[in-house]
């Protein structure tokens, strides 16, 4: 016959309860209502467990816990299983093998790619892309266009007010 099936519940739920109970008073003279009243609500729970049948659940849950963890310290072979996890984990981290690590790295890339052909294609005032806005996006300086020999200065057909604020930011 199983121990668990073999405890009276009842009265060890009840002395739980009642030594919970008792512990909750004492907190409620030294600490006041708010802790006593957590204390009471911990010292009725195995009362809620017996009448409810969950007490023979914990009470088996609780015994495969310790019998896997007492199998666990005692055992080379579990050991050498933890160490291999444990080498598992630090392989897929050095090199990437996680998914929703790469996953994540590959979404930040393509938005970062959509970034600069949107910065790299932005159209002018005339339609057309702008040479210093594309190099900007790519991160290489604007070279200076030079006037004409005419001395009128185009400014790769830019109107005045865009070369100047370009001229001030450096990007001639």
């Amino acid at each position: 016959m199983n121990t668990w099936n073999s405890i009276e519940w009842l009265p060890l739920c009840t002395g739980l309860a009642v030594v919970g109970l008792i512990l909750s008073w004492f907190t409620w003279r030294r600490k006041g209502a708010r802790s006593a009243i957590k204390g009471v609500a911990w010292s009725l729970l195995p009362i809620a467990l017996y009448l409810t049948g969950a007490i023979e659940l914990v009470g088996r849950l609780g015994s495969a816990i310790v019998q896997f963890a007492s199998s666990f310290v005692f055992s080379p072979k579990t050991w050498a299983g933890v160490a291999l996890l444990i080498l598992i984990v630090l392989i897929l981290m050095t090199f990437g093998g996680l998914p929703l690590l790469s996953r994540k790295k590959r979404r930040a890339r393509k938005k970062e790619l959509k970034q600069q052909s949107v910065a790299g294609s932005a159209p002018t005032a005339a339609g057309t892309p702008t040479r210093a806005v594309a190099q900007v996006g790519a991160g290489k300086p604007a070279k200076q266009a030079k006037p004409a020999k005419g001395g009128a200065a185009d400014d790769d057909g830019l109107d005045a007010d865009v070369a100047e604020i370009l001229r001030r930011h450096g990007i001639n």
